[in-house]
C-alpha cells in the first residue's frame, strides 16, 4: 500500500525460484545478474527510451551513481599517486583528539602520508566530523544505516573545491602528471583512463597557461566524470 507494484514481477518470481533451485546459495544468484547484459550495461542516454522511461525503472540503461564519501577520497588519493595501500593494522584518525572534561575532537588542517589510506581503516568516533566525508554523506557512526542517502547540496562542492586536502591532491597530481611528455594528455588518462577531445584541449591548453598544472588538476578533481560511476 506504501509503495510501488515491482517493474519486473516475472523476473522476481524466476529468481526466486532459481534461488531455491540453486540450494538457497546467493553467491551463484549474485554471478548471474552481475554477468547478465542488463547488470553490465553503460548509463549512455538513449533519447526514445528515455521518452519512455525517463527514470529508467525498466532498466534500460545503468544508473549513474556518485562515489560514496570514502570511495572518493580513495579517487583523489589515487589519482594524485598517493594512496597508501597498506594492508591492516592500526588505522588513522583525521582529528585531533583532546582529553579535558570532555573528549574533543578537531578536524586535522593538514594531512601527513600516515593518513593517506584508503578510507575502510578510518578510526571514526561519534563526535568526529570529517568535513570532505561529511558532506558526502558518511553515515553517523552512531546509527544503523542499512543504506546510505546520496544527496547533492552546494556544500559538497564548496568542500571539494576549497578543502586544504584537494590542494594537496592537485599538486601531488599535477607533480606527477609533469614527469610525462604531455603532462595535460597524462592527467586525462590518469583521471579519466581516456585522451582529451580536441574541444577540451582548445579550453584547457590556454587554461594551463594562463594558470598552471595545479590549477587544472583541481578542476579534473572536481568533475562529475570523476566521482560519478557510469
Amino acid at each position: 500500500y506504501m509503495g510501488q507494484p515491482p517493474s519486473h514481477p516475472e523476473l522476481l518470481d524466476w529468481l526466486a525460484s532459481r534461488l531455491v533451485e540453486d540450494g538457497w546459495r546467493l553467491k551463484s544468484l549474485h554471478r548471474l545478474i552481475m554477468t547478465s547484459e542488463t547488470y553490465r550495461q553503460s548509463s549512455q542516454h538513449r533519447p526514445g527510451a528515455a521518452a519512455i522511461d525517463a527514470d529508467s525503472r525498466l532498466l534500460w540503461r545503468f544508473p549513474p551513481r556518485r562515489l560514496a564519501a570514502e570511495e572518493i577520497r580513495d579517487t583523489l588519493l589515487a589519482v594524485a599517486g598517493r594512496l597508501n595501500e597498506t594492508m591492516e593494522g592500526p588505522g588513522f584518525r583525521l582529528y585531533e583528539a583532546l582529553q579535558d572534561n570532555v573528549s574533543t575532537y578537531i578536524p586535522l588542517d593538514e594531512h601527513d602520508a600516515g593518513t593517506y589510506r584508503r578510507g575502510v581503516y578510518h578510526q571514526n568516533v561519534r563526535a568526529s566530523v570529517v568535513d570532505l566525508m561529511t558532506e558526502f554523506d558518511q553515515p553517523d557512526c552512531a546509527l544503523t544505516t542499512p543504506r546510505r542517502a546520496s544527496t547533492t547540496t552546494p556544500l559538497q562542492a564548496l568542500t571539494l573545491l576549497n578543502h586544504a586536502f584537494t590542494f594537496d591532491m592537485a599538486a601531488a597530481l599535477a607533480a606527477r602528471s609533469q614527469q610525462a611528455d604531455d603532462p595535460v594528455a597524462e592527467m586525462y588518462r590518469v583521471c579519466y583512463s581516456r585522451m582529451p577531445t580536441a574541444e577540451e584541449r582548445s579550453l584547457v591548453d590556454p587554461f594551463v597557461r594562463t594558470y598552471d598544472l595545479a590549477a587544472l588538476a583541481r578542476v579534473l578533481l572536481n568533475s562529475t566524470e570523476l566521482i560519478v560511476v557510469e
